[in-house]
């Protein structure tokens, strides 16, 4: 049996990751751009892939998140059962 405060930590931990890594997946710079408006023209190069269909950077956002989910079921999980491991079946009876 974990201790509480171990599964605290790793509940904390867990919902850390899972609050940063869609974040960090849809980052993008704040203000302006930083490269100084210049007058020249450069050529257009226009480079055609032919589609596949499938887009490996969308297939490893998901998988993140799904592990992102993934790790807060079993933080939960392991939270819930030793909540209900902590307290007695039968609790002493008082006595005088």
């Amino acid at each position: 049996m974990l201790p509480t405060r171990r599964i605290k930590q790793a509940t904390a931990v867990a919902l850390a990751l899972g609050a940063t890594v869609p974040a960090a997946a849809s980052a993008k710079p704040i203000g302006p751009d930083p490269t100084p408006f210049t007058a020249q023209t450069s050529p257009i190069v226009r480079v055609t892939v032919p589609d596949s269909g499938f887009d490996w950077g969308d297939a490893a956002i998901g998988a993140a998140g799904g592990l992102a989910i993934t790790m807060l079921g079993v933080g939960a999980a392991l939270t819930a059962s030793q909540r209900r491991n902590a307290h007695p079946r039968h609790p002493a009876e008082h006595t005088r």
